[in-house]
């Protein structure tokens, strides 16, 4: 057994106190990964080490997130298997994609909310994405070209249109105009006030919005257009950090890439395909057990948690932000807190 802690990510999107329960550092406080990662692998509690130190890929097939948005991040899309290898063995060796694929693996994630958290996700309906679009161009005559464009074309004229930055200010009157939903309004006026020059932000036109309450989630497979809004979540991973980025972000942007990773079709991912489960429990007398056979996560969210084998006296405490790290060759372990504890565990990819 491992005890961590989380890598600290502090990108621009993050908040000032969304992650302040389980670290401490200077704002934005984005993401603390648990895990391998050559990008952030996790420190050990008890030594100077990383987990990576200990643990290859293989060993430690997922990656752990707490995360915490203050406004949305990229509009991105993760590439499949086949592409992640491609690109990274090949496709980031030329000028044009250098530094494309962080990695060879695919990724599949799932978000769960602790809180309210909104997200674009999958396809609008395509009535809507006409209407919002036809209300632009009422607003701004210039758009009226542009209408009938669907995502594939939109996306490679984006960063052209004319006069963007008037049209974006525009997009929450629109969504208004077209009998969009308060969410959907809501998100559009976040993105306009964020990205007021981002091509990005009339892409967002074309993804639904949802909101997670609390315990619920959502399955992103590869392939699956996204951008978190706000919130804060546990995000669980295949351990890759393989993001193709179509706008809403300072960072490099592959449009040819990305498109080339879109799946077009009906966003209807079951939860059930994910390659591994998440299981968010509150204090109890019994406690729950982790079994042997797959990697396992327990992370600490909130109170004291308490970590030991069945099998032995071998007992670990964590607090929150600290997680014990269990491989597959390790008994089953037995789980009891005083507060909420996320037990992950890996599954076949």
């Amino acid at each position: 057994m491992f005890v961590i802690t989380g890598a600290l990510k502090n990108y621009e999107w993050g908040s000032a106190e969304g992650l302040r329960p389980w670290t401490h550092g200077s704002s934005p406080l984005a993401e603390l990964w648990f895990g391998v990662h050559p990008s952030g692998p996790s420190p050990l509690v008890d030594s100077a080490d990383t987990l990576d130190q200990h643990l290859d890929v293989d060993q430690a097939p997922i990656l752990v997130k707490l995360l915490s948005a203050a406004k949305p991040l990229s509009i991105q899309v993760h590439p499949n298997r086949h592409m992640a290898e491609h690109g990274f063995r090949e496709l980031n060796q030329q000028d044009a994609y250098h530094g494309a694929f962080a990695d060879s693996n695919e990724k599949i994630e799932m978000l769960y909310a602790l809180e309210n958290f909104d997200v674009f996700v999958g396809w609008r309906p395509k009535s809507e994405t006409t209407a919002v679009l036809a209300a632009l161009a009422e607003l701004h005559t210039d758009f009226d070209r542009y209408v009938t464009f669907d995502f594939l074309q939109m996306a490679q004229v984006a960063g052209s249109l004319t006069d963007l930055g008037a049209l974006i200010s525009l997009i929450p009157l629109a969504a208004r105009n077209a009998g969009l939903s308060e969410l959907d309004c809501a998100a559009y006026s976040t993105v306009a006030a964020e990205y007021p020059d981002d091509p990005g932000a009339i892409l967002a036109l074309y993804l639904r919005v949802v909101r997670l309450a609390p315990g619920a989630s959502l399955f992103v497979p590869s392939g699956v257009p996204h951008s978190y809004i706000r919130g804060t979540g546990l995000e669980v991973m295949t351990t890759s950090d393989n993001v193709l980025r179509l706008g809403l972000t300072p960072k490099p942007v592959f449009i040819d890439l990305a498109l080339q990773a879109l799946d077009f079709s009906e966003f209807s991912p079951n939860p059930g395909d994910a390659p591994f489960t998440i299981q968010v429990q509150s204090s109890n007398n019994a406690g729950t057990t982790a079994d042997t056979g797959a990697y396992r996560v327990i992370l600490c969210l909130e109170g004291t948690v308490r970590v030991g084998f069945e099998s032995s006296e071998i007992t670990r405490e964590l607090t929150p932000g600290q997680a014990a790290i269990l491989v597959a060759a390790e008994p089953d372990a037995h789980i009891t807190t005083t507060g909420s504890v996320a037990v992950v565990t890996a599954g076949a990819v």
